[in-house]
């Protein structure tokens, strides 16, 4: 028996925070390592809910678990 093709998409957008009015000082945008503090947001199309994340190894992650979810089904 063959397996049917699983198939997951997702929108990724990265935003980085504005700088000026509302910001506190610059390390709102600085995480110490002189590296702009990106937010992320992770959309997954077939399920329709999103996730917001700081870190993208954690992205990555949701990505990856949302696939293994649709592989056992």
């Amino acid at each position: 028996m063959t397996r049917e093709t699983v198939i997951a998409s997702f929108v990724i957008r990265f935003v980085k925070p504005a700088v000026g009015i509302g910001s506190l000082n610059n390390k709102d945008i600085d995480n110490g390592d002189g590296a702009p503090n990106l937010r992320i947001a992770v959309r997954h199309i077939q399920g329709g809910h999103e996730r917001r994340f700081a870190d993208l190894d954690d992205a990555v992650n949701f990505i990856r678990d949302e696939i293994q979810l649709l592989e056992r089904d």
